[in-house]
């Protein structure tokens, strides 16, 4: 089964959808009591997801009968279907798990959060660094049992969220039933968001190897953090590998795209932010370091290429320069010594590089410097 979990960073933006939309002109006839019908006319038309937006900013009741011109009964059924609506049109893919369905699969599931390390917290943050990537430094890293432990608990989370809801109506909704299921969507956001945050700084690291003149450092990193939203929602952690080797894959692939491939260069990588990265625990001070790190890369890659068919593996070698001595090739460079086009080359390299990761997670490797 597969997830998608709406990108709003509270429970209350992910009900609301339409926070903050403007209420519209016509007007909302008075009524002491409104029909199930009809509150569910007035939902289908916007004033419902109106009246939720001004209650989720603090309106009272009161406030919003006067508003919208009904009565408080009226508000009330009015809201109960709106909260009701955007909890059914919620989008949930997860990856199900047979101790999903277990007797006391909750407590096993979802007991005491592993310790943060503290650690963490208190790693030197580089002189100069941007706010924002200044707070990067300040989120603890997961060790492979929290991981483990908050992956499981989303998709269990969201798979208790798909069963119960299939019970909620927006005909007459169940308060409490809306009341579970949104802490249920609460606490889905809180974990993904706890999961993207501490693997933040693993966007930045790739994003330096990326960095070219004429290419923005921070367009590249707001590019992976959307591949990193991605990935948290597709990995299966059944598989008991790290995140990181999953993430890094999908990071590095989007930027293959979005990078033109002339100015990829695996073997060395300045990021033109020196000043600022100077200090950092992830920058790479030594040539030396450099240079193993490289290698260890390229020997992890070349061992995986062996389960390729010999056109793929000439294509990946070709196009990132993996033979020693060996410079990146353009899509048209590789295309002429293969007596192909450029874009079959492309629909090669995309199809292989998908190969690649599937093989990474099956053998569990980890790439030195990722």
């Amino acid at each position: 089964m597969v997830n998608a979990v709406s990108k709003h960073s509270t429970v209350s933006e992910m009900i609301s959808g339409e926070a903050g939309m403007r209420r519209g002109s016509h007007a909302v006839p008075r009524a002491s009591v409104l029909s199930r019908a009809v509150v569910a006319d007035l939902s289908s038309a916007g004033t419902g997801l109106d009246l939720l937006s001004r209650y989720l900013e603090g309106a009272s009741p009161e406030v919003l009968a006067r508003e919208f011109g009904m009565s408080r009964p009226a508000v009330h059924a009015a809201l109960a279907a709106a909260r009701a609506r955007r909890l059914l049109e919620m989008p949930v893919e997860f990856i199900d798990s047979p101790e999903f369905h277990q007797p006391a699969a909750e407590a096993r599931i979802c007991g005491p959060e592993p310790a943060m390390s503290q650690v963490e917290g208190r790693v030197r943050v580089p002189a100069g660094l941007p706010a924002y990537l200044g707070e990067l430094y300040r989120v603890p890293l997961l060790t492979r049992e929290q991981e483990q432990y908050f992956f499981r608990r989303m998709n269990f989370r969201k798979c208790q969220l798909a069963e119960q809801r299939q019970a909620l109506s927006t005909g007459k909704p169940s308060a409490k039933l809306i009341k579970t299921l949104e802490g249920l969507a609460d606490d889905i956001l809180r974990i993904k968001n706890l999961l993207i945050r501490s693997n933040l700084r693993l966007v930045v690291s790739i994003a330096k190897k990326y960095i070219k003149s004429g290419t923005a450092f921070f367009e590249l990193v707001s590019d992976g953090n959307i591949s990193l939203m991605r990935a948290v929602e597709k990995f299966d952690y059944s598989r008991g590998n790290k995140f990181s080797t999953y993430a890094s894959w999908a990071i590095l692939k989007n930027f293959t795209r979005s990078v033109p491939a002339e100015h990829q260069r695996l073997d060395r990588f300045r990021t033109g932010q020196d000043e600022i990265f100077a200090q950092s625990s992830e920058y790479r001070t030594s040539a030396i370091t450099d240079e193993q790190t490289n290698r260890g890369q390229r020997d992890i890659i070349r061992e995986m290429l062996k389960e390729l068919d010999g056109r793929e593996q000439k294509v990946i070698a070709f196009r990132y320069g993996l033979d020693e001595g060996a410079e990146p090739q353009t899509l048209e460079q590789v295309g002429w010594r293969l007596g192909v086009t450029k874009e079959r080359v492309r629909q090669i390299e995309v199809r292989t590089l998908e190969k690649l990761r599937r093989i990474a997670e099956r053998r569990a490797v980890e790439i030195p410097g990722f």
